[in-house]
């Protein structure tokens, strides 16, 4: 497999390893201070708790790609109740987790490209097993995000949600 790939739209080379956006930690998190994250929350690579008031799930929010097998995954944050954050920390190592039935949240960072804001965009949390990320799926059938989840992108759209430089909490 090749380390780089030249997108049919742009033209440009761009390298697979940097190929899917990944953000660290919730935007409202992320804009704290280290000391004010360091009291007010609860933080590892799935899970984070603000002020045990507010709760978070890190999960993959996938867009199938046209002409490719796998789709682009975003590694992106959902806020959710207290009671879904409980029921998914309990089941996080059930190795039936996939038959759970699906929790609403809501995205927790901004994406760069669309036109309507994804912070605070409800999502369906489809919980995958407990050696994979859950999946988030929109909700909204009038947001952009919707529809390119629905129909797919294509590979050209894939590199520009990379693209680091549109933001800063990544």
């Amino acid at each position: 497999m090749p380390d780089e790939v030249t997108c049919s739209t742009c033209g440009k080379v761009h390298s697979l390893g940097d190929s899917e956006r990944v953000f660290g930690l919730p935007d409202e998190i992320f804009a704290l201070s280290k000391a004010e994250r360091s009291e007010r929350c609860h933080i590892n690579t799935d899970l984070c708790a603000l002020d045990q008031e507010r709760f978070f799930v890190r999960g993959l929010l996938p867009l199938p790609v046209k002409g490719r097998a796998q789709a682009y995954r975003v590694g992106i944050w959902a806020e959710v109740s207290a009671d879904v954050y409980r029921r998914i920390h309990a089941l996080w190592s059930d190795p039936a987790q996939s038959d759970e039935p699906r929790p609403p949240g809501t995205l927790a960072n901004h994406l760069p490209l669309n036109e309507a804001e994804s912070v605070g965009l409800p999502v369906w949390i489809h919980l995958t097993g407990p050696q994979t990320r859950p999946e988030f799926y929109v909700r909204s059938v009038d947001h952009p995000l919707y529809t390119e989840q629905t129909h797919g992108i294509d590979g050209h759209r894939a590199l520009a949600y990379s693209d680091r430089t549109r933001h800063t909490s990544a």
